[in-house]
């Protein structure tokens, strides 16, 4: 009851995901995409607006120079650059300033003289009119494009980050690019953003490798066994030893003790260690590319449930060996056709018939439901390590 309640759980999360990635592509769908001509008024206007913006906070600067106090509070807020040629690289710092000025308003008429007063709303106003223009601008050449990041972020499906965290990381890219686009060079937008997108994934993608964390099979199964131990726990009032938990979930027991000797937990490699904390994770790890022992200990208990699974459907002994050695059971490597029928001193086709022969028993509706799924797992897992070799 508890397992069915869990898995129930799992996947109205899964659902909700879905739900919420669907909704999302829907609306964006929507937007219609911009012509070339568009998207070089509105870069112009970003631009333009953003030039505005500087040109108006360095006008303010020369007011709060001039006023040690209103210097003073815009140092504490950290707002203020020596000298603002700043200002043009980052246009972040630009909306944070104008953000600054508008909260910090009424300090200022308290500090400031009344002359200074005047010129301070002054230039506030027009900065916050011109700041939402270009918003709105920056708004639009987003929502335009954002069907551009999907596209990219589909491409980095199965790397260790959801959809949903890809599309948003691909956004900020997006959004670096607007901010950068030239609006005089001869190149699409689209074809600009590209570049800034694909950054944005790649590095995603290289802080999710340079984390240890399980597979979510095996953190399933650590959480029933944690469960199972509970519950034995409760009933004989200690700990229960791991020949007592194997009864229970239909494991031996030297595999639960590999179990419970996983954690949960995911570790930065690059996390300090040590009482100085002058060393990392990473300098006792002696080969990151090799994948860690938790993947072994998974496809040996899939492997382990194939084999038992054929074992109760073919019954020919001759067919339960092919299959083994070709789908790679038996520890030794995936073998050939030709390998096979060395070994069995008969054809490659006649060992491709056997083999046939032997599936066609596990077609049967329950024997193909319960194979695929040890498979589907075989097989990601297999992925899984691949990826690892090769990062």
């Amino acid at each position: 009851m508890e397992d069915h309640t869990e898995e129930t759980v799992h996947t109205e999360e899964q659902n909700s995901s879905l739900s919420t990635i669907g909704s999302y592509l829907e609306g964006i769908g929507k937007t219609p995409l911009l012509t070339k001509e568009e998207e070089r008024e509105l870069a112009k206007r970003i631009k333009e607006g953003k030039q505005k913006l500087i040109q108006l906070m360095r006008g303010s600067s020369d007011i709060i120079n001039k006023n040690r106090e209103l210097l003073v509070l815009f140092q504490k807020g950290g707002k203020l650059s020596k000298n603002f040629g700043d200002l043009d690289r980052n246009p972040d710092k630009v909306r944070e300033m104008v953000d600054f000025l508008e909260h910090e308003l009424p300090k200022m008429e308290k500090i400031a003289s009344d002359r200074d007063k005047r010129k301070i709303k002054q230039i506030l106003k027009e900065a916050v009119k011109v700041k939402s223009s270009c918003e709105a601008d920056r708004k639009k050449m987003m929502e335009a494009n954002l069907r551009l990041v999907v596209s990219f972020a589909k491409k980095y499906i199965g790397r260790g980050v959801s959809l949903s965290d890809l599309i948003q990381e691909g956004n900020i890219g997006l959004s670096r690019a607007v901010d950068k686009f030239d609006y005089e060079c001869e190149k699409r937008f689209s074809t600009y953003a590209s570049w800034w997108i694909r950054q944005a994934l790649s590095r995603t993608i290289a802080d999710q490798s340079r984390t240890i964390r399980l597979p979510v099979h095996i953190a399933y199964l650590l959480r029933k066994l944690s469960r199972v131990s509970r519950q034995l726990e409760q009933k004989l009032k200690r700990e229960p030893t791991p020949e007592e938990i194997a009864e229970q979930v239909d494991f031996s027991p030297e595999k639960i003790r590999q179990m419970l000797g996983i954690s949960q937990t995911t570790v930065s490699i690059d996390k300090p260690v040590g009482e100085e904390k002058n060393s990392s994770m990473i300098e006792f790890v002696s080969n990151t590319s090799i994948p860690p022992p938790v993947y072994k200990l998974a496809v040996d208990m899939l492997k382990e449930g194939v084999r038992e699974l054929l074992e109760k459907v073919v019954k020919d002994p001759r067919e339960l060996e092919i299959l083994k050695l070709r789908f790679d059971l038996e520890e030794k490597g995936d073998y050939s056709l030709r390998q096979i029928g060395k070994e069995y001193g008969v054809s490659r086709e006649r060992i491709r018939q056997i083999q046939e022969r032997a599936l066609k028993r596990l077609r049967a509706p329950a024997e193909e439901r319960g194979l695929r799924g040890y498979l589907e797992l075989l097989n990601s897992l297999r992925a899984e390590m691949q990826e690892s070799y090769t990062e």
